[in-house]
């Protein structure tokens, strides 16, 4: 069952096509890869499901909803942490996750201590952002995102900056999430060996153009060479 459907979506900036008839569909539970270099419109299309950039002309179906219209039902069910989540030095980490609460509606306590165990963050959960290292303030980031079990998780570079262990446990903590939840999530990376670790299907975009889609098992587990024959051609 598809989850996620774009037919023909144009999106442009002025003069450039950030998406340029893109067609594609997500399947509910998939872990999905979007590879392509800067500005080949990765960022735009999770904008798009949220409804963040509004496309053109083109179809979008985001669990049924057209992100256009932002419902707010369609919202509570999206999680999304970007490279550098947007957050505020001043508040407290447990005070981050109550603004959450404010918008997605039915967050319990336990809810929030939940996910500050799944992240890690328990025991400085109430200490202000601003003593934060970066990979805490990731961690914070994606425990925005998991609060409230969303169905979709979309992941903008969110290893960006991260040592080794911090890239290792927000591998596992989607892993875990995904399979306890039966999550879909869509990841945008320029680590192409976390990509290929983490999804099971990839879709290659060029320019806004979508390349190719293909399932793990097609390529071989060699997602560099195949990011370089597909949007390279070489």
């Amino acid at each position: 069952m598809s989850v996620i459907t774009f037919k023909d979506v144009v999106k442009k900036y002025g003069k450039i096509n950030a998406l340029d008839g893109a067609s594609f569909e997500i399947e509910k539970g998939a872990c999905v890869g979007l590879i392509g270099v800067n500005g080949a419109g990765k960022s735009t299309i999770m904008k798009t499901i949220m409804g963040i950039a509004l496309y053109d002309c083109g179809n979008v179906d985001v669990l049924g909803f057209d992100p256009r219209r932002r419902n707010p039902a369609m919202l509570s069910k999206i999680g999304f942490i970007s490279e550098s989540p947007s957050l505020y030095p001043f508040l407290t980490g447990t005070e981050h996750l109550e603004l959450i609460r404010n918008v997605k509606k039915g967050i319990t306590d336990d809810d929030i201590e939940r996910v500050f165990e799944i992240v890690g963050l328990g025991e400085r959960k109430n200490d202000r952002v601003s003593g934060y290292s970066f990979g805490m303030k990731q961690r914070l980031g994606m425990a925005q995102a998991l609060v409230g079990e969303p169905e979709i998780l979309l992941l903008d570079e969110p290893t960006n900056g991260l040592d080794p262990v911090g890239t290792r446990d927000l591998r596992t903590i989607v892993s875990n999430y995904r399979e306890k939840n039966g999550a879909t999530v869509i990841i945008s990376s320029h680590n192409l060996h976390e990509a290929g670790l983490l999804c099971d299907c990839y879709i290659f975009i060029d320019r806004g153009k979508i390349v190719s889609t293909a399932k793990k098992e097609e390529i071989g587990g060699d997602l560099e060479k195949e990011f370089f024959q597909r949007i390279k051609g070489v």
